[in-house]
């Protein structure tokens, strides 16, 4: 008979999957204990195993030494194995762990495991699980608070309501603010788009605060898209800067095409568009392109004559840095994270925003309450 997660024991590695000092293997289940006493000698006798003891010993395959290191004991069927920190090493351990019976397993899939174990509700299980994912410390206090004023509050009183058609409008008003949620929770992609030579590869590299992308005079260098990671509070943001939009480079070599594609591409798998233009060209104005994530205009070369701003655009200066905290104010207004409210209830997984649609759509109570059920406690998987 196959058994059930909770009688399974698992083992995962905790640590990064790269050389460094330390590396961490946690061992939980039923058989934890007896499986890691198979493979670690302690160094000395009469070792006691008792919850929050720190051992250490040798880990080994039969009386090969594989490494020295320590055990803790974090609780009950959980020990925590700590190494040198070379995957080869922490690999081969892994495998002997295997060897004598644990099963292998990812750190979120052990995190789930643990965390449906031990929470009332799947809401509090997946804010458990999901806080330890997010990219920012608000992020963190929005997931937190769904677990008391927010998302598990109301589910709660939806079902003691019966007022359906208040309760269909306030699921559908914390699907649209999830969707604000999750930029501040998962983090947001935003394009630097535009004309050749409108200064987008500048940008970039003043926005990452280091050379990113080859800057040059000549229109179209760059002709594929460089990407860098960085931060305007509360967002973690990932920046793109993009071949320049030329209908005349769309139309030209293979290369050319293939940059121009790349460009339209990622203007339709981001969150916002920055438009860059030349703001000391006024007669060039093209329209800004047409895609699903808002688009904030962007006039470029305020400190050189001739620059002209113009209406609802930001003029900076990506060469001296001029106008960029103005920038970053209209990126954090345009994406609606500027004045969020943590408190308010929100959806913060894809199972949540499933079944707040279909409550969304229900037109029988029955089904209805069916679904607020699913939302506060799902089936545990057997």
């Amino acid at each position: 008979m196959e058994k059930r997660p909770a009688e399974t024991t698992v083992a995962c590695v905790r640590t990064a999957p790269a050389a460094a000092a330390i590396g961490s293997i946690e061992v939980e289940g039923p058989d934890a204990l007896p499986i890691v006493q198979r493979i670690f000698r302690p160094a000395g006798e009469h070792v006691s195993f008792e919850e929050g003891q720190i051992i250490y010993g040798r880990f080994l395959d039969a009386d090969q030494i594989i490494d020295d290191g320590l055990v803790g004991v974090e609780g009950p069927d959980r020990l925590a194995l700590h190494g040198h920190g070379n995957p080869l090493i922490l690999r081969q351990i892994l495998t002997l762990l295997q060897k004598h019976g644990a099963a292998m397993t990812t750190p979120e899939q052990m995190f789930a495991r643990r965390f449906f174990a031990e929470c009332n509700n799947t809401i509090e299980a997946e804010a458990r699980l999901e806080s330890i994912k997010a990219v920012s410390l608000l992020g963190v206090q929005i997931i937190r608070n769904q677990r008391t004023t927010g998302l598990l509050n109301r589910v709660r009183q939806w079902l003691d309501s019966t007022d359906f058609q208040t309760l269909r409008q306030e699921a559908e008003e914390i699907l649209l603010r999830s969707q604000i949620a999750r930029r501040i929770i998962r983090g947001v992609r935003i394009v630097i788009a535009g004309p050749p030579n409108s200064g987008k590869s500048t940008l970039l590299n003043r926005l990452a605060g280091r050379r990113q992308a080859l800057v040059s005079e000549t229109p179209g260098t760059t002709r594929d898209w460089v990407t860098c990671e960085g931060r305007i509070e509360p967002l973690q943001i990932e920046w793109i800067d993009t071949a320049g939009l030329d209908e005349r480079l769309a139309g030209g070599d293979a290369l050319e095409q293939t940059a121009q594609q790349r460009t339209c591409d990622l203007l339709d798998r981001c969150d916002l568009i920055l438009y860059v233009l030349d703001g000391t060209q006024s007669a060039v104005r093209p329209l800004s392109p047409s895609a699903a994530a808002p688009v904030l205009l962007i006039l470029n070369k305020s400190d050189l004559p001739g620059f002209q701003s113009g209406p609802n655009a930001v003029p900076i200066s990506a060469k001296t840095g001029t106008g960029l905290e103005t920038l970053a104010r209209a990126i954090l207004q345009t994406l609606q994270v500027d004045s969020f409210d943590p408190a308010q209830p929100v959806a913060f997984t894809d199972r949540q925003k499933g079944l707040l649609k279909q409550i969304t759509a229900a037109g029988d109570p029955a089904v209805l309450k069916s679904r607020i059920g699913r939302l506060f406690q799902e089936p545990k998987p057997v």
